[in-house]
């Protein structure tokens, strides 16, 4: 690589990261100055965002990431039994992040034919997570080509799907990710990736089913006081990228399941009247006491739900793989 393609990719990176900044401020614009106040879950994840998720998966209540780490382990050959004998393949993950679960899909495609090449495109949105990610995974698996991709999922699919062209993949949407939806945004989500799926592709996707609502507002609100750093981290951002001038210490972190509409919210309160100025919009927002932040929804499926938004999306589905709860379904979708 020459010295001008270098600076030309340093300055479309720059690009890059000044729109997302933007795009950024535009939501936190919009969404503080709305009624009820919200802000949008994928700004969770910066850097210390990511650190504080990882922190969060290895909590005793949040049960999801080792359930779903269970299926993988215990159901992995019926997620390869779906990609038949291929050689080579490709596996497109959307929100990779350390990519800790998928090393078991990996372990279990390897092991069954080392003369397998798997080619990992993983999809996220911090670029030193995802290069310190290939980087050891590269040392793990001889047989792994990684090509991370930096960006949104919708843009890093299409990006993935220019490296793969018709070949077969398989999608991969992990850790109840999908549950960050409401209904109709879930379903036109699907459309999309659907759109980018040829006949013989997969795409498996974690869904967190519903349960008791003790169980599910600890996994959220869990006793070490993790999740409440996550969810006021998305503050802390604001301060760093947009020179907001949140006093973190005035709000309180809450969640709480929704039951007639399947989903655990988690909320920002404010705990007294206050008005706070982001210096990067040139304006200040009021908050009353007891005034909320709507940071994420979380939605908790049954399987009729499931296979309803599957069908409702133009996709089939092809297996629920289930724990031995039925607390989690790894649902492995085709077209």
């Amino acid at each position: 690589m020459d010295a001008l393609q270098i600076c030309d990719e340093r300055a479309a990176y720059g690009c890059q990261v000044q729109r997302e900044l933007d795009q950024f401020a535009r939501d936190v614009d919009e969404g503080l100055g709305s009624k009820p106040k919200r802000l949008l879950p994928q700004y969770f994840y910066d850097e210390e965002g990511s650190r504080l998720f990882e922190r969060i998966c290895s909590l005793p209540e949040y049960y999801l990431t080792r359930t779903e780490a269970g299926i993988l382990g215990a159901q992995s050959h019926e997620i390869i039994g779906a990609l038949g004998n291929e050689n080579a393949i490709n596996i497109v993950e959307l929100g990779s992040g350390t990519s800790t679960k998928t090393r078991i899909l990996f372990r279990a495609l390897l092991a069954k034919d080392r003369r397998r090449l798997v080619k990992y495109y993983p999809i996220d949105i911090s670029h030193t997570v995802l290069q310190d990610t290939a980087n050891m995974l590269a040392g793990d698996f001889a047989n792994l080509r990684v090509s991370e991709i930096t960006g949104s999922y919708e843009a890093g699919l299409e990006k993935a799907c220019g490296f793969i062209g018709e070949l077969q993949k398989m999608i991969i949407f992990l850790g109840s990710s999908i549950g960050n939806l409401d209904h109709e945004a879930a379903v036109a989500f699907l459309r999309r990736i659907r759109e980018k799926m040829n006949r013989a592709d997969m795409l498996l996707v974690g869904f967190d089913m519903e349960k008791d609502a003790a169980v599910l507002e600890s996994a959220y609100d869990d006793s070490a006081g993790v999740t409440a750093l996550f969810n006021l981290n998305i503050l802390k951002r604001i301060n760093d990228q947009l020179g907001g001038r949140f006093d973190l210490s005035s709000f309180a972190h809450r969640a709480l399941y929704n039951v007639p509409r399947h989903r655990v919210e988690m909320h920002l309160v404010s705990k007294k009247d206050q008005s706070v100025y982001v210096g990067a919009l040139g304006r200040s927002y009021e908050f009353k006491k007891g005034e909320s932040i709507h940071t994420e929804s979380s939605y908790k499926y049954s399987v009729e739900r499931i296979e309803s938004l599957a069908e409702k999306s133009g996709l089939r589905v092809k297996k629920h793989l289930l724990d031995g709860k039925k607390w989690f379904d790894l649902c492995l979708l085709s077209l």
